[in-house]
């Protein structure tokens, strides 16, 4: 069995060479051979150099098969330079702002890019490393490589991750607020990846409750909006419909959102047990003011309760009377 499933590999590996290789001039086949091993290996800066050299020879000028091989090692390569400090990140980025100059920025590039950004953006738990990440995002939206919507919208979300890990250490925010942020970048960029129907119906909830608290906090917090706003942008952008809303009339986009809310409690929940579950996690929400666990977006992040987590077996908030696991516990 594992002879025959390795001998299956090793065709199946000679026929994605084989498909790589008939597009490329037979002048080149050996160094093409030996870059697909250097990225088996690895060695990302030897296959960099190896695709340069063929696209600077006049016969592989352009090569378009050779153009993606070096879409595919530039992301692992500057991840490489960023993990072992070997002091050749900007070289080697500045060379990769020449290739995104050089190249089609087609749906495959773009994607290829999109894969760059994501291996530089696991490195944002790295303080020194984020102004670098900053200065990358910015030079992508400056050249505008990014043209179809989707990946606009990606690098938007960029954006927003980069400044939560800002305003979750500014003491200038409040914990609502903090949460209220994250739980707009999960609605808006999250929910719609979630693996689960359950995970992005959590989501949506939190997003939901944490509307009708901004909408509660807008009117004496006029002042910290205006804060976030002009530091956090991208993050502001996010709950800027809502906060426009709860300036117009408060009251009235919280019912709204009481309404919603209620497609998602327990059949036979009355719409005033609700209210008094919301206005008790807000009250609770409100009241905290100690330093809590940072919590920052990576494109896919995990779910942040507004309150201390609910017992099974503990009396259902709703009031019910019922044990939480009867109750609201069973969704």
């Amino acid at each position: 069995m594992g002879t025959n499933y390795r001998e299956a590999n090793e065709r199946f590996e000679k026929k994605k060479r084989e498909e790589v290789l008939k597009d490329i001039p037979a002048k080149f086949h050996d160094k093409a051979n030996q870059i697909l091993d250097y990225e088996e290996e690895e060695a990302y800066f030897q296959a960099e150099q190896l695709c340069l050299d063929i696209l600077n020879d006049p016969d592989g000028k352009g090569n378009e098969q050779v153009m993606v091989m070096l879409a595919r090692v530039y992301p692992k390569l500057l991840r490489t330079d960023i993990e072992e400090s070997n002091q050749r990140y900007q070289e080697d980025l500045q060379k990769y702002y020449a290739f995104l100059d050089r190249v089609v920025m087609n749906d495959l590039m773009q994607e290829y890019l999109i894969e760059t950004l994501a291996r530089l953006w696991e490195l944002m738990g790295n303080k020194w490393f984020r102004p670098l990440l900053k200065e990358f995002v910015d030079h992508i939206k400056e050249k505008d490589y990014l043209k179809d919507e989707v990946y606009k919208r990606t690098l938007e979300s960029a954006y927003a991750s980069m400044e939560s890990y800002q305003y979750f250490e500014d003491s200038k925010v409040s914990l609502l607020m903090k949460q209220a942020l994250k739980a707009a970048y999960d609605m808006s960029y999250v929910m719609t990846e979630a693996k689960t129907e359950e995970t992005a119906n959590t989501m949506k909830i939190d997003g939901l409750m944490h509307q009708w608290y901004i909408c509660k906090y807008y009117d004496t917090h006029q002042e910290e909006f205006a804060y976030i706003e002009k530091n956090y942008p991208s993050s502001y952008s996010l709950v800027a419909k809502v906060v426009s809303l709860a300036k117009e009339n408060a009251s009235k986009k919280q019912d709204a959102i009481l309404e919603e809310l209620m497609n998602h409690v327990v059949e036979g929940t009355k719409k005033e047990q609700l209210l008094k579950v919301l206005e008790t996690s807000y009250a609770d929400l409100s009241s905290k003011t100690e330093k809590q666990p940072e919590v920052v977006h990576k494109g896919k992040t995990s779910y942040i309760r507004p309150t201390d987590k609910i017992g099974r077996n503990d009396p259902c908030p709703c009031g019910s009377g019922k044990k939480y696991k009867f109750c609201c516990g069973r969704e």
